[in-house]
């Protein structure tokens, strides 16, 4: 059980995926329920979270559920009820049962970063379109919501404050003209070069209303090092292109008419990740930085991309 801006998401869904494949006894691997929630870590405690109140209906008798668990397994009562996967979804605010996970019926559908920093399915088409950006670490994007651990900067918030940075590039779909959504993992793929040895790049996923406030749904991040894995790491040639696949956990929103997405790409979301400094240097062993120079490519042979799970309706 966690919630959408949980700092243990990921653990929260890998374990229910794990338990569910690898589990030692097919009782087990059928045993498995998940409830997520629009809650950060400290679950079901209130129903508003970062700054919006999701309703009445974001909390749930949790009590009831467990002594349902533990009655059905430890004293051989009545069956559970329900399906195994209880989410919430966000924007439309009502919970909902589901058998697997992601969703049986997920399109993943991947929507593409433009040079004039718009998002859409059309595949780019340019044989050269780059943008670029300065990240300084003496001067990191500060963290505005997400699933952070501190209580103060946890859950959805109007990212408003960080539109005066250009260390963050903003790509931004049209507005969805019907009821649109996305449940299930999110991941995006960048490609970008760099003049550093060892650099981050970060990718946020943002809901825009009509009346231009906005909310962060997902995040992620991968430090260039670990490209291939945390157990291969390696320093990029500076100016080299790379694909560079992020991880931004997971999500369930409803799109209203007029809503649109935007997909924020930078290089910090400080304090809650730890700053790169640049220098290829061993993570903790320098205070020294160095400032990156960042080129992030859209073109058909590098078609940067954020992958949504969208789900019919």
């Amino acid at each position: 059980i966690g919630g959408w801006y949980d700092v243990f998401l990921r653990s929260t869904i890998g374990s229910y995926q794990t338990m569910k494949l690898e589990a030692a006894s097919e009782t087990a691997r059928n045993g498995q329920r998940m409830i997520i929630g629009p809650w950060p870590h400290g679950w079901n405690i209130s129903s508003k979270t970062g700054d919006i109140d999701f309703g009445p209906n974001a909390l749930i008798n949790a009590e009831e559920i467990f002594l349902e668990w533990f009655d059905y397994w430890m004293k051989d009562g009545p069956a559970l009820s329900g399906s195994p996967i209880k989410i919430f979804v966000m924007g439309e605010n009502v919970w909902r049962e589901e058998e697997v996970w992601p969703l049986a019926n997920t399109q993943f559908t991947p929507f593409y970063l433009h040079a004039d920093q718009t998002l859409s399915p059309n595949v780019p088409t340019q044989k050269d379109s780059t943008l670029k950006y300065q990240y300084d670490p003496s001067d990191p994007v500060p963290t505005l919501g997400g699933n952070i651990m501190e209580t103060t900067l946890r859950g959805p918030y109007d990212q408003a404050p960080l539109d005066v940075r250009k260390d963050v590039l903003r790509f931004e779909t049209a507005p969805f003209e019907k009821p649109t959504e996305i449940t299930g993992p999110i991941s995006a793929e960048i490609y970008a070069a760099s003049n550093a040895k060892d650099t981050d790049f970060m990718a946020k996923l943002v809901v825009v209303r009509p009346d231009g406030t906005s909310s962060n749904l997902v995040d992620g991040v991968i430090r260039a090092r670990y490209r291939d894995g945390f157990d291969e790491p390696r320093l990029i040639n500076p100016g080299t292109v790379y694909k560079y696949t992020i991880d931004m956990w997971a999500t369930s929103y409803l799109l209203a008419p007029g809503e649109k997405l935007r997909l924020d790409v930078t290089s910090s979301n400080y304090p809650r990740l730890a700053r790169n400094l640049n220098t290829g240097a061993e993570f903790a062993k320098t205070s020294k930085m160095k400032i990156a120079r960042q080129t992030i490519h859209m073109s058909e042979a590098s078609p940067s991309k954020v992958i949504l799970p969208i789900i019919p309706r």
